[in-house]
């Protein structure tokens, strides 16, 4: 009589590992505890094939977010400096602040690509002059375009 069967894992968090990968474990232990509570599924010939299926889709898609990450950045490195303007008083310094938004809309404007918020880092911009802005498209995937803050003409 077997002694182990393989499993699917289903609950995120396990300590078996991580969810949809498969596992051998003890007949008693899956059968007494796990597949009761409903920790995992016994893998049968199907779910592993399903399985193996959406990790297919899951690396496909990957790679097609990777690479159309990669053209953003190399349209983004084409755009050398992007300029908005500001009303500025006394000592060169500007009136509110430049948010991310000004940015994105300038960066649209310049190439045509459409990027979040939380993709770009800003410094405290509280004067005119040339500031860097880092974005960071994907975890490996960062550029970097320069932000001229200039007086605008009233």
């Amino acid at each position: 009589m077997k002694k182990t069967v393989q499993v699917i894992i289903k609950q995120r968090g396990s300590y078996l590992g991580p969810i949809n990968s498969i596992k051998l474990v003890a007949l008693g232990h899956a059968f007494n505890y796990l597949i009761p509570n409903n920790m995992v599924d016994i893998a049968s010939k199907g779910k592993i094939k399903h399985i193996k299926m959406l990790e297919n889709l899951k690396s496909t898609q990957a790679n097609i977010t990777y690479e159309n990450n990669l053209k953003i950045k190399s349209n983004l490195e084409k755009l050398h400096k992007i300029n908005i303007r500001k009303k500025i008083g006394q000592n060169q310094q500007i009136f509110g602040r430049i948010t991310e938004q000004e940015i994105l809309e300038q960066i649209f404007r310049s190439t045509g690509e459409k990027l979040d918020k939380k993709q770009i880092k800003i410094p405290n911009i509280k004067e005119i002059g040339i500031y860097n802005i880092n974005i960071k498209l994907e975890e490996n995937i960062k550029t970097g375009i320069k932000l001229q803050v200039l007086p605008s003409m009233l």
